[in-house]
C-alpha cells in the first residue's frame, strides 16, 4: 500500500484490493472517499478535462485586458 498523508489529509493506494482512499480532514468532520481503480481514473479524467477549461478561459480572458 501506498500513502501519502499531509497535515491533516491522506491519499493511499491499496494495491492488493485496488483501491484508492481520498480522505479530508479526518476527525469528527472526516470526509472520507474510496474508489476502484476505474472509478478514480474516471474522477481524473473528468478534473482534468475542467481545469484545461478553466485555464483556457482564464487565458482567454487575460488576452482581453
Amino acid at each position: 500500500m501506498d500513502a501519502l498523508k499531509v497535515e491533516k489529509s491522506s491519499f493511499e493506494v491499496d494495491h492488493q484490493s485496488g483501491l484508492i482512499t481520498l480522505t479530508l480532514n479526518p476527525g469528527d468532520d472526516a470526509v472520507s472517499v474510496s474508489l476502484s481503480v476505474v472509478q478514480a481514473s474516471q474522477l481524473v479524467a473528468l478534473l482534468h478535462k475542467h481545469i484545461n477549461e478553466a485555464a483556457v478561459e482564464k487565458l482567454r480572458l487575460a488576452s482581453y485586458q
